[in-house]
């Protein structure tokens, strides 16, 4: 899962996530296992996926141990903004569903799986187009925050995401995914809606 991340006066970078899942080493029960330089915070995130994974997808992973490792995370990594990125990842892993290559993404989750704003998202934007990205997922709610530079501007699609069924939608791919996204769907109570909706345009920075 291509996350993104922001070092130092707030340049964004690409965050690689890989996910992996394999049966529990333990009888008792699974374990999130996270590899990379990791602060406090992002230690906490990744330990609250598991149960927003449980709650929103229905799956139980206390059967499987799961690898996460944060790729080239040489500064190290703080904060909760990768958060739906982990999560993405790990539903991937657990559902063998594919992950589209082509989007990044960024955004923390609350307890009932809605997506929260982040901050740095303009420096994380430009990051995801300069890696090459198509489309970029961000938090709903950080959409007037996007203050974009004319240089990238029409290079990369901007989505809005309220949840986690936003997120699974735009970045999962290949067979497994429809039915992913409908279960998680009749779990949280959500209305479908229209699988690629089109993002208000961003305000470009003249």
């Amino acid at each position: 899962m291509n996350g993104l991340a922001i070092i130092g006066d707030r340049s964004g970078i690409l965050l690689p996530i890989a996910a992996e899942a394999a049966p529990a080493q333990s009888k008792d029960e699974g374990k999130i296992i996270a590899t990379g330089k990791l602060g406090e915070i992002a230690k906490e995130a990744v330990q609250n996926v598991s149960a927003l994974i449980k709650k929103n997808t229905g799956t139980d992973i206390s059967n499987h141990d799961i690898h996460i490792q944060f790729l080239q995370s040489y500064e190290g990594i703080e904060g909760d903004s990768a958060s739906v990125s982990i999560a993405t990842a790990v539903i991937s892993a657990l559902e063998n569903v594919p992950v589209d290559q082509s989007v990044a993404l960024t955004g923390s989750l609350s307890v009932r799986g809605d997506v929260m704003p982040v901050g740095g998202v303009t420096g994380k934007i430009e990051a995801a187009v300069q890696a090459g990205m198509k489309k970029v997922i961000i938090p709903e709610s950080n959409m007037d925050d996007v203050l974009l530079e004319e240089r990238y501007r029409d290079k990369i699609q901007i989505i809005p995401a309220r949840n986690m069924s936003d997120v699974l939608e735009n970045a999962l791919i290949g067979n497994g995914k429809d039915g992913l996204v409908t279960k998680m769907k009749k779990i949280t109570n959500i209305v479908p809606k229209d699988i690629n909706p089109k993002p208000p345009k961003p305000t470009i920075h003249q």
